[in-house]
């Protein structure tokens, strides 16, 4: 029995189930050399706003020796898509700070991490 089956409309909305699932990505980076906080700030901010705020996305995570988090969807119920993906992964990789970039597939940003 599908998910739709088992619930209305309004419950697949609030548990975030068929038409209004949301997917998500896990980030991977290791940073190159030390960086001063100045740099690591500056770095953030670069890629929250353009790879991250530019393309409609949100971020989750942080950095310390390595860089890493999850990104999903600046919307409420919003879709991130293999086109998200690739815009995220083309930047990370050509950050000359960042080195061992690792994109994760596609997956329930609810459900798909246990």
């Amino acid at each position: 029995m599908t998910a739709s089956r088992r619930y209305n409309k309004r419950q697949l909305k609030k548990k975030h189930l068929g038409e209004f699932q949301e997917l998500g990505f896990l980030v991977e980076a290791q940073l190159v050399g030390t960086l001063t906080l100045a740099e690591h700030n500056a770095l953030i901010h670069q890629f929250l706003e353009e790879a991250i705020e530019a393309n409609g996305l949100a971020f989750g995570g942080g950095y310390s020796d390595d860089f890493g988090g999850i990104v999903v969807s600046n919307k409420p119920y919003g879709k991130v898509e293999e086109s998200h993906r690739a815009l995220v992964q083309d930047w990370m990789s050509k950050h000359s700070k960042l080195t061992n970039v690792k994109v994760g597939e596609l997956r329930d940003a609810w459900y798909g991490w246990g």
